[in-house]
């Protein structure tokens, strides 16, 4: 007899869990998997929509960019892209026609009270994201200060103390690279590695940046040499290639740069800093003022994102991301036998006898024909529609205009309950972890390690809108390549993406004069916000107020009528993401001892999904809920034998033990 599997929540992890459970025939006949869903379409804070009012446009929860180094998360998209097998001519027919790579990024640095954009665009490489690419703590140092070596013989000067030091630096990393030692076998070296980037920054610091602070080229070099220098410095001094990166998760990122000698300019000023906090969203209760995340976690991933890539920086999606991602692995997964239950509000996770022996979910809908097909054509490829198709519902008419994501239970319907041994036998539990206080509070009573996860697990509101124009962003001024990202400016809305790859998947008549999409996101203070439609009216008055004040150093060409759509402002797309499945969530110093791995729920039949749970990377992302996925399946079946990212220097949180 098969073991059935319900599979809570429809986000990345989930459908990843969803995914390796199924992946082959073997699987499939040793697997009944059953995905349950709140509302209409799969994602999460990942899923979108299109609205067939507005041109079927794209309505996104924020600004979903890839970096190249998910190597798990495009590993599954590889696989899932193969095995839906869409004609050669068919819309994104494979996973590199749904993923194009992009290199160039804009940071701003706040400087002498100016704005100062630093262009940069990281080399490609020949690697593919999704393979597997060991590389060393020694190939790290190697890379970083070549590059820092080429770097001060543009800014600076050839023949001088810091370019002996950055040369020496280099051949000696280069050389124990090559060695193929681990960096713990060879402390003493590691210690003169560190040394020597010490020296190189202080003579730079003394010799030229303090003559020369105005100018951006030499102040960003110093930058990146501090950054690098305190970084190495902490890693010897801290002895982290012995005791892992998990003895620094207690302490927060920047107070750790600044114990290992990172000056204030680098530490309050830098961009590259600033970008792990904005990326991420680290602001505790989205207050800007209140930066947080975890030294150890930020460090790995600061190496991960510029050593690990595979290809390019980032991958940009050719359409949204329920139609890249979560629409061909509904499809893909329909096929292999998994089912679907839509309109599936889980309210409460049941325990007896160390096990979940009851799910209850409030069924917001009743479908017709019994099997809700979810997706729509638009211009070819199935697409998320941003709303449900109303006439599959039995109560339709009744429920339209009603937001089914953020009412759990609008026709007051009393819960159904899932009974172990009959409906269930094991349990995937891949809500975010915002929403689950209310629907494990017998868990917590029961098991005092998942409490203390629930209670020191921590997550931050987002805004995002997203704009249609008349122009493009050349035309509106922008200084730099169609597509290219900008990131660190002004808070709370500190990131910009062109976004006109879309234009192509979108469906708009010729007369709309389309000829821009942008997007825009940050962080949403919790302060004083107790409704959606409080949290909906912040992230509309922040977009005006930065459409008022602030874009304008971005695009000096702007003006209000350039808005498509003809009922200005209104007519474009803002939320504010308020509910706890849609909350961001944050790793914050000494929190992360407290997360709990996929197969460490404490209950024999419950296996955890997301990307809040220990997994390798433990912050907000999509490999890192991919990952725990995977982690969730293979504690299951065994399968995936092979998970990238979940062990190794880079990941191991060695030395950050449960409290």
């Amino acid at each position: 007899m098969k073991t059935r599997v319900a599979v809570l929540g429809g986000g990345p992890a989930a459908i990843a869990a969803a995914f390796e459970l199924t992946a082959t025939p073997e699987l499939r006949e040793r697997y009944d998997v059953t995905v349950h869903q709140l509302g209409w379409r799969l994602g999460g804070k990942g899923a979108s929509g299109r609205n067939a009012a507005r041109g079927q446009r794209i309505e996104e929860h924020g600004l979903h960019i890839w970096f190249g180094f998910y190597d798990n998360a495009f590993s599954a998209m590889r696989r899932c892209y193969e095995e839906l097998g869409r004609p050669p001519d068919a819309p994104l027919a494979t996973w590199t026609d749904a993923f194009k790579p992009r290199d160039d990024c804009v940071q701003y640095e706040l400087f002498d009270g100016d704005w100062v954009p630093h262009h940069f665009r990281l080399p490609p490489n020949p690697l593919t994201p999704g393979d597997e690419n060991h590389v060393g703590l020694w190939e790290v140092l190697q890379r970083t200060f070549g590059f820092l070596t080429a770097e001060w013989r543009r800014v600076g000067k050839d023949e001088s103390e810091a370019a002996r030091l950055l040369d020496r630096l280099h051949e000696h990393a280069a050389r124990h690279a090559a060695k193929g030692t681990r960096a713990h076998e060879e402390p003493l070296e590691l210690r003169l590695a560190a040394e020597l980037a010490r020296g190189a920054r202080d003579w730079v610091w003394q010799h030229v940046v303090e003559k020369r602070l105005a100018d951006k080229g030499v102040r960003l070099f110093f930058m990146w040499l501090d950054l690098a220098a305190a970084m190495t410095t902490g890693i010897v001094e801290d002895r982290l290639p012995e005791r892992g990166f998990g003895a620094i998760n207690n302490e927060e990122l920047r107070e750790w740069l600044s114990r290992h000698g990172a000056r204030e300019l680098t530490v309050q000023g830098s961009p590259m800093i600033r970008a792990v906090y904005d990326a991420a969203f680290c602001y505790e209760r989205g207050d800007i003022a209140r930066p947080n995340v975890a030294a150890g976690k930020a460090a790995q991933d600061l190496i991960r994102s510029i050593f690990l890539y595979k290809g390019a920086l980032m991958y940009k999606m050719q359409a949204g991301m329920g139609d890249t991602v979560f629409g061909p692995f509904y499809e893909v997964l329909r096929r292999r036998g998994v089912r679907f239950e839509f309109f599936h509000c889980v309210t409460r996770l049941g325990a007896a006898d160390g096990a979940i022996d009851a799910i209850d979910i409030v069924p917001q809908a009743t479908v017709r024909d019994g099997e809700y097909r979810p997706l729509v054509d638009v211009k070819g490829l199935p697409c998320w529609p941003s709303e449900p198709d109303w006439s599959q519902l039995a109560e339709g008419e009744k429920l339209r205009g009603i937001d089914l994501e953020r009412e759990p239970n609008p026709l007051g319907c009393a819960p159904v309950t899932l009974r172990r041994g009959e409906d269930f036998d094991t349990v995937v539990l891949g809500i975010p972890v915002g929403a689950l206080p209310p629907i494990c509070s017998e868990l917590a009573a029961a098991n005092p390690r998942f409490a203390d996860m629930l209670e020191h697990s921590h997550s931050v509101m987002t805004q995002a809108f997203q704009l249609w124009l008349k122009r493009d962003a050349a035309e509106l001024g922008f200084p730099y390549p169609a597509g290219t990202l900008a990131s660190c400016y002004v808070e709370p809305l500190d990131t910009y993406c062109d976004m006109n790859q879309l234009l192509a998947r979108e469906d708009w008549p010729a007369e709309a004069a389309l000829r821009q999409i942008a997007y825009f996101c940050g962080v949403l203070q919790d302060q004083g916000v107790s409704t959606q439609a409080e949290a909906d009216g912040l992230a509309r008055t922040s977009a005006m107020e930065y459409l008022q004040r602030d874009v304008k150093r971005l695009w000096p060409e702007w003006g209000p009528e350039l808005f498509v759509g003809g009922d200005g402002f209104d007519s474009q797309y803002w939320r504010g993401n308020f509910t706890g499945s849609e909350r961001y969530a944050l790793t914050l110093a000494g929190s992360v001892r407290y997360r709990l791995w996929p197969n460490e729920s404490g209950f024999e039949n419950l296996f955890l999904a997301g990307d809040w749970t220990r997994n390798g990377i433990d912050g907000g992302s999509v490999e890192a809920a991919v990952t725990s996925g995977m982690l969730a399946a293979q504690a299951i079946s065994g399968e995936p034998r092979r998970i990238s990212g979940a062990t190794d220097w880079l990941e191991s949180d060695r030395g950050d033990a449960p409290a």
